[in-house]
């Protein structure tokens, strides 16, 4: 019973002494590539991309189509039908600089950047595209395990430039599968 006790205890300081650092998450650090989904405005795919130990580039890129032979009203008011439907679509860059709140067995970080979007409207005859500067700010929540999972919420107040000027909000949560 001794020697069994003796055995454990040597074992543990052993594993204690040789291990390796834990650490809260991989995000960031060794794997610095995340792609997944996000649900809001712009609804789509998610990707981010750290380029420092705090500072990252965030994408969005998200599609929506109406239907074989649907009618909708462009910008001006004029309504633009077609015989297989419009694809229309949103794309955003961001530069984040990120810092930590909690850290622990999950991490959690805040975020704020600048940025803009780019949305098009497939089948309209004029004004088909808009362009905004984004100001994003948000949660991102890492987990220890797995260590490779991103949970995020943002909220990005938008200043319209193209082709009025003009205000609103994107927002959405989402999650990132980091490679």
């Amino acid at each position: 019973m001794k020697r069994t006790i003796l055995t454990t205890l040597a074992v543990a300081l052993l594993l204690a002494v040789v291990g390796p650092a834990a650490r809260a998450t991989e995000v960031g650090y060794s794997r610095k590539f995340g792609l997944g989904i996000e649900l809001g405005d712009p609804t789509g795919l998610s990707a981010k991309l750290w380029v420092s130990p705090t500072n990252a580039l965030d994408f969005g890129l998200g599609f929506w189509t109406y239907g074989n032979g649907a009618c909708f009203n462009d910008q001006n008011g004029n309504q633009v039908c077609g015989a297989f439907g419009h694809t229309n679509g949103t794309f955003n860059m961001d530069y984040l600089w990120q810092s930590n709140i909690i850290r622990g067995t999950a991490q959690l970080d805040w975020h704020v950047g600048g940025g803009a979007r780019f949305v098009w409207w497939g089948g309209c005859q004029s004004n088909c595209i808009a362009v905004a500067a984004r100001a994003p700010i948000g949660l991102d929540l890492m987990f220890a395990n797995p260590n490779f999972l991103e949970v995020f919420f943002e909220l990005a107040p938008s200043f319209w430039i193209i082709p009025g000027f003009g205000f609103g909000i994107d927002g959405g949560i989402g999650v990132r599968f980091y490679f």
